[in-house]
C-alpha cells in the first residue's frame, strides 16, 4: 500500500487521474516494477480506480456494477454482509456510506492486480472505516494499492510506503516530523 498525502490542491486527484489515464499530461511515465506501461494499460484491466466523487452513475445497480466488475456477490458480502440487500437498489437509492463501501469493494475486489483509491473513506463512520482497513490490509498481499484521504491517521496506518505531493514534488517520508516540514501538518 502506497499512501499519498497532501494539502486541498496539491495535485493528489490529478495524479491519480493521470496515473490511470483519465487526464492527459505534458509528460507521464507509469510503471509497474520498473516496466513502463504503454499506451493500452487500461483495456488490459491493469488498474481500477476509485474517484472522488461517485463512482456508479445514479440510475445504475449494484447488481449491474457487480457483473461489470466480474466480481462474485458473494465475496462482496463476505466483506459487507449489508449489500445483500443492497445489490438490487440503485445507487441513488442507498446512503452515501452504503455506496461509497459498496464502491471501494467493487474497486478491491476486482480482477485488476492495480487499485487507486481516492478518498475512499468519505462519509463512512469510524467502525466502517475500520472494517475497510482490515479488507485494504488483506488485499494488499494480492494487489498494489495507492491510496489517499484528507483522514491521514488511517492512510498512514496503513501504508507501507508514504508520500507527501507538496509545491508540484513528491517527497518520501520516513518519519512522522517530515510532515511538519513539508507543512502537511502542524504538529503530530
Amino acid at each position: 500500500v502506497v499512501g499519498l498525502l497532501g494539502r486541498n490542491g496539491s495535485g493528489k486527484s490529478c495524479l491519480m487521474k493521470v496515473v490511470f489515464g483519465t487526464m492527459r499530461a505534458e509528460s507521464k511515465s507509469v510503471r509497474i516494477n520498473k516496466a513502463q506501461l504503454l499506451d493500452g494499460y487500461l483495456k488490459k484491466r491493469t488498474i481500477s480506480y476509485l474517484p472522488q466523487t461517485d463512482l456508479l452513475p445514479p440510475f445504475f445497480t449494484f447488481q449491474k456494477a457487480i457483473e461489470l466488475y466480474e466480481i462474485d456477490s458473494k465475496d462482496l458480502i463476505k466483506e459487507f454482509p449489508e449489500a445483500e440487500f443492497l445489490l438490487n437498489r440503485k445507487s441513488s437509492e442507498v446512503s452515501g456510506g452504503q455506496r461509497r463501501i459498496l464502491e471501494v469493494l467493487l474497486v478491491l475486489l476486482s480482477k485488476h492486480p492495480f487499485c487507486i483509491l481516492d478518498e475512499p473513506f468519505s462519509g463512512l463512520a469510524p467502525i466502517q472505516i475500520e472494517k475497510l482497513k482490515e479488507t485494504i490490509k488483506r488485499m494488499k498481499t494480492e494487489k498494489g494499492i495507492i491510496i489517499t484521504d484528507h483522514l491521514h491517521r488511517h492512510i498512514r496506518d496503513l501504508a507501507d510506503e508514504l508520500y507527501v505531493l507538496s509545491n508540484g514534488k513528491t517527497y518520501r517520508i520516513s518519519e512522522d516530523e517530515q510532515l511538519i516540514k513539508l507543512g502537511y501538518l502542524n504538529e503530530l
